[in-house]
Parts: C-alpha cells; structure tokens; sequence
C-alpha cells in the first residue's frame, strides 16, 4: 500500500510540472523530436502522461528501470549491427 501511495504521489507531481513546463522547455523539447505526421491537439496530455508514469515508475523501482533500459539499448546495438552488416552485404553483390 506505502509504495502505491508513493508512485500515486509522484505521478501527480511529474504530471503537474510537466504540464506546467508544456509552454516552455519541455513542450518546445518534444515539438522538435515528433514528427508533424505524428502531432496531433492532445500532445500534451499524452506526453506528460508518458513521462509522469515513467518518473514515477522510475522513482519506486528504479533497479527494474535501470535493468529494462539496459536490455533495450543492449537490443537496440544489436539491432543496428545487423542491419549495418546486411546493409554492407547487400552493397557488395551486384
């Protein structure tokens, strides 16, 4: 009960300095990252719902965090080996 209580309090707070900073920094952070194809009138609730749930997420396990995010960028550098090493295998044959 303590720990949901807990992220419960965090999620709020991110989600209230994440609206409040949609004007300034943050906004203008992820209006230069998404595509216009991507935009649409509700980005700010989805984003700062996004980054309240992973801040909170992050500030109850931050280990399980830490462990997941190495996986996906352990991934991720695999992914992109592959697709390097197909690309020069594919350049070669003619």
């Amino acid at each position: 009960m303590t720990v949901t209580l807990i992220w419960l309090i965090a999620f709020a707070v991110i989600l209230f300095l994440s609206l409040k900073g949609w004007d300034g920094p943050y906004g203008r952070f992820i209006d230069r990252r998404i595509p216009k194809a991507l935009r649409s009138r509700d980005d700010r609730w989805v984003w700062c719902v996004a980054l309240a749930i992973l801040g909170a997420t992050l500030i109850v396990n931050p280990v399980s965090m830490l462990l997941t995010l190495l996986i996906l960028l352990l991934v991720g550098w695999v992914v992109l080996k592959l697709i390097g090493w197909g690309m020069s295998k594919a350049r070669t044959r003619k």
